[in-house]
């Protein structure tokens, strides 16, 4: 990781109130905030690039990653934007195994990194925390599926609302630019300034420098019901 800067350890802001940590038991809970350190990262950072070795598990307690899969030798395509209580890197629990994704520092902030040698001694006197990483990899296939299913069968609009619905689950605000935003859901640039000119027309969003508000979520939520046979 480039640039990262050793910060205090203690309690796990961030990731003990909100997300797969959160829903962990206390024990394993306690188990790795003694296991773990706090790493800074600055906007940019790269975390982990996509064929690395995975070597940590971490989780997000403040700031944005971007989470890019490779589609080919040269490009790379953003399919999610992480906000704290995020985590990631799973995969170094397994002998040998690479990262499948590249992740990158959409903003500064910090990460709480579990080292795969730390977690693998950890493991061997707990195997029972096995069921906790189960539990976060088969949230992140669920999360998957969920994104392909909706490329596949959604109409342009639905696909738009949820993606914006799913980026503000933790602020009314997504902190991502429009070339941004059209890049991750993957439409053409005619079918995304069209969607998001109704979103706008309707008052449903509004832009902000560096940054879409949503105006009204319930609103937004019947949007991103529409499904249309």
């Amino acid at each position: 990781m480039d640039e990262l800067v050793t910060a205090h350890a203690g309690s796990l802001p961030g990731l003990s109130t909100s997300g797969w940590f959160s829903e962990q038991p206390a024990e394993f809970q306690a188990r790795m905030a003694k296991l773990g350190r706090w790493i800074g990262m600055k906007r940019g950072n790269v975390i982990c690039s996509a064929g690395d070795e995975a070597d940590a598990v971490f989780g997000l307690g403040d700031g944005l990653l971007d989470i890019a899969i490779p589609v080919s030798a040269s490009r790379e395509v953003v399919v999610h934007r992480a906000a704290p209580g995020f985590w990631a890197g799973e995969a170094a629990l397994l002998p040998a195994a690479r990262s499948p994704v590249s992740i990158h520092a959409a903003s500064h902030g910090r990460l709480f990194r579990l080292s795969a040698a730390a977690l693998q001694r950890s493991l061997r006197h707990h195997p029972q925390d096995w069921l906790c990483f189960y539990r976060l990899a088969h949230g992140h296939v669920n999360a998957d599926l969920t994104r392909l299913a909706e490329v596949i069968a959604l109409p342009s609009r639905v696909r738009f609302a949820r993606t914006l619905l799913r980026l503000s689950e933790a602020s009314s605000a997504v902190r991502m630019t429009q070339e941004e935003l059209g890049r991750m859901v993957g439409l053409s640039r005619s079918a995304f300034r069209r969607c998001f000119a109704d979103l706008i027309d309707q008052g449903i969003v509004e832009l902000q420098y560096g940054s879409i508000r949503i105006r009204d979520r319930r609103a937004l939520q019947r949007e991103a019901a529409r499904v249309e046979d």
